[in-house]
């Protein structure tokens, strides 16, 4: 996907006039008080909302920049959000090292710790 061959082909493989629109989606819960800290930027601003309920293998109509009506193939290229709000969507617990088997009080102590087994979650998840 990340390379200018891969969006070249799929957009050959569009019909006329229809183009990809790649989706960028972030998530943050991270509320700021107004007495302890202000915004100082805005990082990110809303363009648009895309009717996800439409989307379908054969696009979606929308209305562009310059009004007319085309039909766009959104592909979700990323999805943006620190570790406490992956594990909120991932429905996993935050105090967990994702990686290995080190107990929460323990995180951040040099030491040297078992990988978690992939096979197992596996099994678990199938489960």
């Amino acid at each position: 996907m990340w390379m200018a061959d891969w969006w070249c082909n799929k957009q050959k493989q569009l019909p006329k006039g229809a183009t990809i629109a790649p989706v960028i989606l972030a998530s943050d819960k991270t509320c700021l008080s107004q007495k302890r800290r202000e915004m100082s930027a805005q990082a990110t601003v809303l363009i648009g909302y895309l009717p996800a309920g439409k989307l379908r293998q054969d696009g979606v109509e929308m209305v562009c920049v310059d009004l007319m009506v085309r039909r766009i193939y959104p592909i979700l290229v990323a999805y943006v959000a620190d570790f406490p709000e992956q594990c909120l969507v991932a429905c996993c617990k935050e105090n967990c090292c994702p990686k290995c088997l080190v107990m929460a009080d323990e995180r951040g102590d040099p030491l040297s710790s078992p990988m978690q087994d992939p096979q197992l979650i596996k099994e678990i998840l199938e489960k």
